[in-house]
């Protein structure tokens, strides 16, 4: 394609970056909840400053299981952001779907987030995090699906 071309009225270069994007951002946070569901800490020293880091209190995290169910869904997304499954109409439909509720998560932001689970009210360090990095990257990820999501 020509230097300057389009696909669907994008430029075929933002979208190959926010698929690149959209692939290794969604497959770290695939990595991280595999590594979380296998109980691990880490980044953390331990289980409980994870949790105030990631849900925004001292307590148990998740069960492994819906950790795990995380991490696969992360790692679908990150295949489907790159164009591993294809660019049919549920695909683009499921990166669209994805990315508004990662631009809910990012407007709204964690406190949001965690009141609508039934979490109790976050920490400080939770909410420095959140607007620190979790936000921002909600944001740079949901912009992303949704530029993926274009017809080819």
């Amino acid at each position: 394609m020509p230097r300057g071309a389009t696909l669907g009225g994008m430029s075929a270069g933002i979208r190959v970056l926010a698929r690149v994007i959209g692939f290794f951002g969604l497959g770290t946070l695939a990595v991280l909840h595999a590594v979380w569901a296998s109980g691990s800490p880490w980044p953390a020293r331990n289980p409980r400053r994870l949790a105030e880091a990631v849900v925004g209190q001292r307590m148990t995290l998740p069960p492994a299981a819906p950790t795990a169910v995380v991490a696969l869904g992360s790692a679908a997304a990150a295949i489907a952001s790159a164009g591993g499954w294809g660019h049919g109409r549920i695909v683009r439909g499921g990166m669209r779907a994805l990315g508004s509720v990662l631009l809910l998560r990012a407007a709204l932001g964690g406190r949001a987030a965690l009141a609508l689970l039934g979490m109790p009210r976050p920490r400080e360090r939770f909410l420095h995090l959140d607007r620190r990095w979790y936000r921002p990257a909600a944001a740079v990820l949901g912009v992303s699906l949704w530029l993926s999501a274009g017809r080819r």
